[in-house]
């Protein structure tokens, strides 16, 4: 069941993996969906779920590109666990944006206020993930003067 109380759609039959780099993890829409109470209207179109975990990918390789996180090894278990963290709220918050463009005149002004706050925190998380990864690096120090 997803919060809303309804029954959710066979993870199984609609997860598509989305390969890492070698370096950065794995994702998957199933992972999605389930941790990220994904709504039932986006969970059943696997492609537009692939877009935005595809999309915030790239934008969250893109913020690491000059951040050496490991020696050339592949990022710990915590590290793993920040980056899923950053990409997956990234994607949550874009899927936010996109509701507000589905809704209903009747009622878009609560529930485009409750999308936006619910955009903002979802990008806070995925920033917040980012400067945990980034605390992670053992290539960070601190000079004194």
């Amino acid at each position: 069941m997803n919060l809303s109380g309804m029954p959710q759609a066979d993870l199984q039959s609609i997860n598509v993996d989305v390969p890492g780099n070698g370096y950065y993890p794995a994702l998957s829409t199933a992972h999605f969906i389930e941790h990220y109470a994904i709504a039932q209207e986006y969970a059943s179109k696997s492609d537009v779920l692939l877009e935005k975990l595809l999309y915030a990918q790239a934008e969250i390789n893109q913020e690491l590109a000059n951040t050496q996180l490991t020696n050339g090894q592949t990022l710990s278990a915590a590290q793993a666990l920040f980056y899923k963290r950053a990409v997956y709220s990234k994607a949550k918050a874009s899927l936010l944006v996109s509701k507000l463009g589905s809704t209903h005149r009747d009622s878009a002004t609560a529930q485009s206020q409750a999308a936006i706050d619910n955009h903002e925190h979802w990008l806070r998380e995925s920033i917040n993930a980012m400067r945990q990864l980034q605390g992670l690096s053992p290539n960070l120090t601190v000079e004194l003067l």
